[in-house]
């Protein structure tokens, strides 16, 4: 027994053992599959502004979790997008990371202005969550967390 603990193949076998051990250990975690959405919004022009006014509403997202559970996302201080433009989410969720990139479209500058875009996320399980928010179009973000639980509210600005 005492050969056996002096030997080169019990040191190798048990280097073996230590590194399998440390790869397990150190291995990241399984996020899951990527699930992804694409939402066209619903568009407002909450505060009644025309072409010529200056923006009254900051640019910022208000998220509000319904009874049933679906989110509802508002994205207020929309720029330069008219009643025949759009605003649309791609929304990809892994585990229970949200990325959301905001896609624009101006339309035609003859029709009203818009301020706020509408979006339900119907798609969410009950539980806490890591959002990231970016609109490329105007250079501006947000990051924050989001609980998915009835009457659930959050007010979040973008930066740029």
């Amino acid at each position: 027994m005492i050969d056996i603990l002096g030997s080169v193949e019990f040191y190798v076998y048990a280097t073996v053992v230590a590194a399998a051990i440390v790869a397990y250990l150190a291995r990241p975690s399984s996020r899951g599959e990527a699930r992804q959405y694409l939402l066209a919004g619903g568009l407002s022009n909450v505060s009644n502004r025309a072409w010529t006014d200056l923006p009254t509403l900051p640019p910022s997202i208000s998220i509000i979790v319904r009874d049933d559970g679906a989110v509802v996302l508002f994205r207020h201080g929309v720029e330069g997008v008219s009643t025949s433009g759009a605003v649309s989410l791609a929304i990809t969720v892994i585990g229970y990371d949200i990325t959301i990139e905001e896609r624009i479209v101006p339309g035609n500058n003859l029709d009203d202005p818009i301020d706020t875009a509408t979006f339900v996320l119907d798609f969410l399980a009950p539980d806490r969550y890591h959002l990231k928010y970016n609109s490329s179009a105007t250079s501006r973000f947000a990051t924050a967390t989001l609980l998915v639980r009835p009457d659930y509210e959050k007010q979040i600005t973008l930066s740029n």
